[in-house]
């Protein structure tokens, strides 16, 4: 059964923008053993748009998790789906029945948020508002379409070890960056991107 968390570990649980995120699925998944659905996981980020779910997609596809069969391409069309919804700048969220209720296990999920969270907590302490010109119209396109395109990449990824988790890592950063309206992990981003250029141009030249 799900039974919600207490008032000391949500208060336990307290941070900035990036670990409240991952707060968001620890909460969701406190004392559940059987599988979470894509859409409760959504659900759980808030009506903070499609920022939040973008970085949770991201950062699942970017862990260990990326490799149960079928995640990294299910991942990589969410982020399609939430970087397009992001462009357009709707007001709700809209997934199709089948994403919605695609499962993943609780108890590897918690797992692995479970270890982000002290890595997200301790940047959450030095974000700030520096290149906030990044995330003005039509500007903020560039980190938006950026991650379209990854997410679009990525089910073709999947046979190219490391590929995907590549990717994934790049768009967490931008999502960091839109989350937090810091333009260093605009930067930042392009390491990961610049990873799997090199590893393309070797497993493919």
């Amino acid at each position: 059964m799900h039974t919600k968390p207490t008032e000391a570990t949500r208060t336990n649980r307290a941070g900035g923008a990036l670990s409240e995120t991952v707060d968001s699925v620890l909460s969701l998944t406190d004392n559940r053993d059987d599988d979470v659905t894509v859409g409760e996981i959504i659900h759980a980020s808030g009506d903070n748009g499609a920022l939040p779910p973008l970085l949770l997609v991201a950062l699942v596809a970017a862990t260990p998790l990326s490799g149960i069969p079928g995640v990294s391409m299910v991942c990589g069309v969410l982020i399609v789906l939430l970087s397009f919804e992001l462009i357009a700048n709707f007001r709700s969220l809209y997934l199709p029945k089948k994403l919605n209720h695609a499962p993943i296990d609780a108890g590897k999920l918690r797992l692995t948020m479970g270890k982000m969270r002290p890595a997200l907590r301790w940047v959450d302490r030095y974000t700030g508002n520096r290149l906030r010109f990044l995330f003005h119209r039509p500007i903020v396109w560039v980190p938006q379409v950026l991650c379209l395109l990854s997410g679009a990449a990525m089910p073709f990824l999947e046979f190219i070890p490391f590929s995907s988790s590549f990717v994934a890592t790049g768009v967490s950063l931008l999502a960091m960056a839109m989350l937090t309206r810091d333009g260093i992990f605009v930067m930042l981003a392009l390491i990961p991107y610049g990873g799997l250029t090199y590893l393309l141009t070797t497993v493919l030249g």
